[in-house]
């Protein structure tokens, strides 16, 4: 029997806290570790106690750690149980060698014990969020973005911190996008876009009520600069493009991952970068439609842009266009 040093001998939980933390792995929970590789029990005797742990100790590296504690129990000083109960164990134990009733009762000891380390881990979050294999705040930033009961997803997962900010940033978009659909992508703000002006708003000749002083306007739209942005995604080679073209792979879940990012009260548009530079030859009148030929040699890098279609929406598209 090996004696273990106390680190915690007025404090109960921080004792069994410490104990764990060396015995923890990544694959066993502090439940079944209580159960496995401790063994609580309370002592026998009825001196005054001193400290809430007695003793600490393990009989070979391999069995369990045995840890008697004067904090609450069966038996003993502070134990539940009358005082005869524990008077009449320690004699059979000293008389008789017979430890017996005392194993009976220590059935019952140590599951007390460990529901009230559980119950006091779980009030305490500094030893709840080591006994856990993921840590508290990457659960709370998945309960923000609606993706904690979802099915787990490392891209999720990865780019939840840039759902959970109530900031909205272009750059977060620009790195959200890139990383998704592997090309490089920029935002161009406030490019402007028109907005329909409801009928209380507009002037109307001959209506006392919807004067020019409190209808100011005239026609039934107007520009807003802040209302629209555009996003372009490239440079990219041709073979790349046409997975954000329509009926490619790509298209609906571009528009969908801007739109859960920026909500739909803000426009925007989505434009490709091509690069036509180094392209195969190509015979003419090979009937290949949205393919750029070249005649001649095609070394330098020409870069037009296209402006993809917005999705249409049929009743069952959960995709809401903007």
């Amino acid at each position: 029997m090996a004696m273990m040093p106390i680190k915690s001998k007025f404090n109960f939980y921080q004792q069994i806290r410490l104990i764990l933390r060396k015995l923890r792995s990544c694959k066993t929970s502090d439940a079944t570790l209580l159960n496995d590789k401790l063994r609580i029990t309370s002592t026998l005797s009825l001196n005054a106690p001193i400290g809430e742990v007695e003793s600490v100790y393990q009989d070979t590296p391999e069995s369990p750690v045995h840890i008697t504690a004067w904090h609450n129990g069966l038996t003993g000083a502070m134990g539940a149980l009358p005082t005869v109960y524990s008077e009449w164990m320690i004699e059979r134990h000293y008389r008789y060698s017979d430890n017996s009733a005392k194993a009976f009762i220590d059935l019952f000891g140590h599951r007390l014990y460990c529901l009230d380390y559980l119950a006091w881990q779980k009030n305490n979050l500094c030893a709840l969020s080591e006994s856990e294999t993921s840590p508290q705040l990457r659960k709370v930033i998945l309960a923000l973005t609606g993706l904690l009961c979802a099915t787990p997803s490392p891209a999720q997962e990865q780019h939840a911190a840039l759902f959970a900010s109530p900031v909205r940033s272009m750059v977060n978009l620009e790195r959200w996008l890139s990383q998704r659909f592997a090309v490089p992508a920029q935002i161009i703000p406030f490019t402007g876009g028109w907005r329909n002006v409801d009928l209380e708003e507009c002037c109307q000749l001959g209506n006392p009520k919807q004067t020019l002083s409190t209808a100011p306007m005239l026609g039934c739209s107007r520009l807003e600069v802040h209302a629209h942005f555009d996003v372009l995604l490239g440079p990219m080679v041709p073979e790349t493009s046409r997975r954000f073209l329509p009926k490619g792979s790509d298209w609906k879940e571009v528009w969908s991952c801007i739109l859960d990012y920026v909500g739909p009260v803000i426009d925007f548009s989505v434009s490709l970068i091509i690069s036509s530079a180094g392209l195969a030859p190509r015979p003419l009148g090979s009937s290949v439609l949205g393919l750029d030929l070249c005649l001649g040699r095609n070394t330098s890098s020409h870069l037009h842009q296209v402006r993809i279609p917005a999705p249409i929406v049929q009743k069952d598209d959960p995709y809401v266009a903007p």
